[in-house]
């Protein structure tokens, strides 16, 4: 098991609210693949981007598997 990326989703809300962020785990040491595979369940109305790793620790703490994801 490697390292993985915490991802940042952000909900642009279409009745000009303020952006609704969510954080996503996930089992993936490259930023540019985690985004994908969070892209894969997102909307179009959101902003996908990783903001940080994932410790090793962390990523099998979580129960996840490469290329898996949870969020919160």
């Amino acid at each position: 098991m490697a390292n993985g990326q915490i991802v940042l989703v952000t909900t642009i809300q279409i009745s000009g609210e303020e952006p609704t962020p969510e954080v996503w785990f996930v089992a993936e040491e490259d930023p540019s693949k985690a985004e994908a595979i969070v892209k894969e369940h997102t909307a179009p109305n959101e902003i996908v981007k990783a903001v940080a790793p994932l410790p090793e620790v962390a990523v099998r703490a979580l129960g996840l598997k490469p290329g898996e994801f949870n969020h919160a």
